[in-house]
């Protein structure tokens, strides 16, 4: 535990990165005293998206240690050492069932937490603040499962009224808690599975198969449910990136291997948060190696269950890894790769290799302790994984180095090469910023060249206020049939700092520019946020042109269920701005249909729409009284 402490201490104070400044957006404000809990903790999302549990801890740490990235980086680093004492508790518990492994599961237990608990890969998931959602999520999933466990054992020592406690109040309670810290809790009732068939006999006792109908079962039934009769509500972010759902499946096989032979063989310096330049498979043999990894899982599963009963932890720890990535491996359209989906699965690999010894011959002279030899090698390879995580946390430290780090070994990544110009901008180096976004402009994809020539006119109208036209004509070029969130952040960037306009490069020419990238990807659904979000500023583009019609125009386009507060408050100006009472107060009384009576900012917001109308309303009258 204090070694872990130790290598993670320098990383502590290193930046929020990445969406962390996003999703701690409410809770700043709460901090500042400008918004209410309540925005905070269910604040907007949907059902599916919620993290109340995981919000709340966050208050938490904002509260006691303030608003800095330390506090809630160590907040990450106690709930990193809670995860591990509730996995070497759920591993000694798994192995004492094992007859080969039982003489000594205390001690492999230990071992394996230790080993875990020092792993190189886990760093960006202590050190990522918001990703506090995955360490809650796998605490209680642990904590589910050591309660299952429990149950398990009280129900074969005849202590059935205490068992049926813990299987149906306080182990579905803390699957609840998974749940709501992130969505991919939901793999408990599974991963309890996996470890009755690899560690328990049959006939399995009405409980245990009550428990697995109730929590298993029927939500896997919803699911296939949701997907049969309302496909939408889960797969129509597909239309946001560029990949099928088909090339998602082909393209976790490769993942997941590559996640495994990282845990194995962990490479630190390659490791990181920018793993967006990760080949998606089109094909069995596009590339080759989707059919290899496809096969390679799927004899290691056979082999698992064949080995079944002869090495029972070898099954229960693969399947334990497959199965934890059920959620974000699976169909979800969700990004392709990042190491914090490891956090929980991994205890699976560890207890997998552990597995493999019952596969060992056995000693014709039964064994006192363990061996010698092996506890120097495990010794050894538990120095190896703290000084790798000790380089990753000294890498941590600061934004750049993060980066440089990740463009170093991850070329093609676009959003480390938008990242690392981001931070040189911001430091005045604006040559180094165009040759990071020149040398981007070069890439061989389309969506990397565009990215960049739309960057490069905000970096250049940042230098001197002046920006080439012919950025905007490459960048129409390359025009892709599915905006994506990378866009719309980037054409709202330029919006913030283009004031009346940049040299050559008008308002008018950013709205119409704007527009002809929504015109490309026509066929794409204009419920998804990211054609709303670039729809409002194009709205904005244009009604800062003064071009008050086609402003209001794309902000109708953009006003729709889902949509956010500020595209409809930019739909009731620009019908104030054009006249159109009407129209602004039924927008109006849409918009405080839906604003909660907590929701601060929304209800002042209410209050200068309000004004605005009724002040058009008075101008007019006025205009019409002789």
């Amino acid at each position: 535990m204090l070694v872990t402490v130790a290598i993670y201490w320098p990383g502590l104070t290193g930046p929020f990165v990445l969406d962390d400044d996003a999703a701690f957006g409410a809770l700043h404000g709460w901090l500042a005293g400008q918004a209410s809990w309540q925005e905070v903790v269910p604040g907007n999302a949907s059902w599916l998206y919620a993290r109340p549990v995981s919000m709340l801890s966050f208050m938490l740490s904002g509260w006691l240690g303030g608003d800095a990235p330390f506090s809630y980086k160590l907040g990450n680093l106690i709930v990193h050492l809670i995860c591990g004492l509730l996995g070497w508790q759920v591993l000694r518990r798994a192995l004492a069932r094992d007859e080969r492994m039982a003489p000594h599961a205390e001690l492999i237990a230990g071992v394996l937490a230790a080993l875990w608990l020092l792993h190189p890969l886990h760093a960006s998931t202590v050190l990522y603040a918001v990703q506090r959602m995955a360490q809650l999520s796998t605490l209680f999933v642990l904590a589910a499962i050591w309660t299952y466990l429990q149950a398990r054992r009280w129900i074969d020592d005849g202590r059935i009224r205490p068992a049926l406690a813990l299987l149906f109040v306080l182990c579905p309670l803390l699957m609840l808690a998974g749940l709501l810290s992130k969505q991919n809790g939901a793999v408990a009732p599974a991963l309890c599975l996996v470890l009755e068939l690899a560690y328990f006999g049959r006939p399995r006792p009405k409980p245990v198969l009550a428990f697995f109908g109730l929590f298993l079962a029927l939500p896997l039934l919803g699911a296939a449910a949701l997907l049969t009769l309302a496909p939408e509500r889960l797969l129509d972010g597909y239309a946001e990136w560029d990949f099928s759902l088909g090339q998602r499946l082909l393209t976790q096989g490769r993942v997941l291997v590559d996640y495994l032979g990282t845990l194995l063989l962990p490479y630190a310096p390659r490791m990181g948060l920018y793993t967006d330049d990760f080949t998606t498979s089109t094909g069995l043999l596009s590339p080759p190696s989707t059919l290899f990894a496809l096969l390679l899982l799927a004899a290691l599963s056979v082999a698992a269950i064949a080995l079944r009963k002869r090495a029972p932890s070898l099954f229960a720890g693969w399947f334990f890894f497959l199965v934890a990535h059920g959620v974000e491996s699976s169909f979800l359209p969700i990004e392709m790769y990042y190491e914090h989906r490891n956090y929980l699965p991994s205890i699976g690999i560890l207890l997998a290799v552990a597995g493999l010894g019952a596969l060992a011959p056995r000693r014709a002279e039964p064994s006192h302790g363990p061996n010698r030899l092996m506890l120097v090698a495990v010794a050894g390879l538990a120095a190896v994984l703290a000084f790798a995580t000790l380089g990753r946390a000294l890498v941590w430290r600061h934004y750049d180095t993060i980066v440089m780090q990740a463009l170093r070994f991850h070329p093609d990544s676009m959003r480390a090469h938008l990242d690392l110009s981001t931070l040189a901008l911001l430091g005045g180096k604006y040559d180094e910023s165009e040759r990071l976004l020149s040398q981007l402009a070069k890439s061989p994809t389309p969506r990397n060249r565009l990215m960049a020539n739309l960057n490069l006119i905000t970096t250049q109208c940042l230098r001197n206020g002046k920006a080439e036209r012919a950025l905007l004509q490459r960048a129409l070029a390359d025009a892709q049939p599915q905006l994506t969130i990378f866009e719309s952040q980037t054409l709202m960037q330029m919006a913030k700092i283009a004031g009346k306009g940049c040299g050559d490069v008008s308002l008018l020419d950013m709205a119409q520019t704007t527009e002809k990238l929504l015109d490309a990807a026509h066929a794409q659904p204009d419920n998804l946020r990211s054609k709303w979000v670039t729809r409002a500023i194009a709205a904005e583009f244009y009604a800062r042109a003064r071009h008050w019609q086609q402003a209001e125009a794309q902000a109708a386009l953009a006003w729709r269920p889902g949509a956010d507060f500020a595209v409809g408050e930019i739909l009731v100006r620009l019908y104030v701005q054009n006249g159109k009472l009407t129209e602004a107060e039924r927008i109006y009384a849409e918009l405080k249909a839906q604003t909660r009576p907590y929701d601060g900012s929304g209800q002042k917001y209410l209050r200068e729409l309000r004004k605005a109308i009724d002040d058009r309303r008075q101008r007019s009258a006025a205009q019409r009284t002789p």
